[in-house]
């Protein structure tokens, strides 16, 4: 039962995720490819991932849960210590909202808290860059990040939560010498995918989206990892239809 439960939470993050791309793809036709695949020694999440709070105030007023523009099936893997992080606002309400990063511990637990900052929502896509002052990431750590829609603060079980979790990498050699020779935008993104390296990859197409062919890329981008996350759910869920 528990097993059918977060298939089921992941099918149906893989379906939000999917709308979220066909949103974004109607803005750009003929998208540029960007091939991500993900690591092949991929692990799956923990059972941390498991969004909560989708009830109560936050439904009441039209607030919907933000969908995170990163794997949910899988571990995904960044190079940066100091990566960017990125979201999907699918309301138009503008509430206050905390990000938080915690650091997984030897015993799998995400018991160090790494950073937090309080944020406003916008509608679309919101992205959020480790500062540099902050303290740098660990190679070989996991972590786990977490937006919750304080739509109450009064009552935070009403609050809409929602998590994902993230692998620091060292980069391989064949992909630094690869980006070392590679100063075009779109083709250091599709290095980044071809490697696994989810975060950089959307970071670096996302860096400079008011370029029509980079906001191309990184809808491309998005297409992908929606399409990689369907195939690894259990088949069988496919037909199932969800309710609240």
């Amino acid at each position: 039962m528990i097993h059918k439960k977060w298939l089921l939470h992941k099918l149906f993050n893989a379906k939000i995720l999917t709308s979220c791309v066909l949103t974004i793809t109607l803005l750009f036709t003929q998208a540029a490819q960007a091939a991500y695949k993900p690591p092949r020694t991929q692990k799956p999440p923990s059972g941390y991932t498991d969004s909560s709070g989708v009830r109560g105030g936050c439904q009441a007023n039209g607030v919907r849960p933000v969908i995170l523009l990163a794997p949910v099936t899988h571990v995904g893997q960044t190079t940066s210590l100091h990566p960017t992080f990125a979201w999907f606002v699918p309301h138009s309400q503008q509430i206050p909202m905390e990000f938080t990063l915690y650091e997984f511990d030897n015993n799998d637990q995400p018991s160090k808290l790494t950073y937090k900052q309080q944020l406003q929502s916008s509608p679309g896509i919101m992205t959020l860059s480790l500062p540099q002052q902050a303290q740098d990431l660990t190679v070989g750590k996991k972590y786990l990040w977490q937006l919750e829609s304080l739509c109450n603060r009064n009552r935070p079980s009403r609050n809409l939560l929602v998590r994902a979790e993230m692998e620091v990498v060292p980069t391989p050699s064949n992909l630094k010498i690869a980006l070392s020779e590679q100063l075009e935008p779109s083709k250091r993104v599709n290095l980044y995918a071809e490697a696994g390296m989810w975060y950089d990859a959307l970071s670096e197409a996302l860096a400079s989206t008011n370029n029509r062919q980079q906001a191309k890329v990184a809808a491309s981008l998005l297409e992908d990892l929606a399409k990689s996350e369907q195939p690894l759910l259990d088949k069988d869920l496919s037909s199932i239809a969800l309710t609240d």
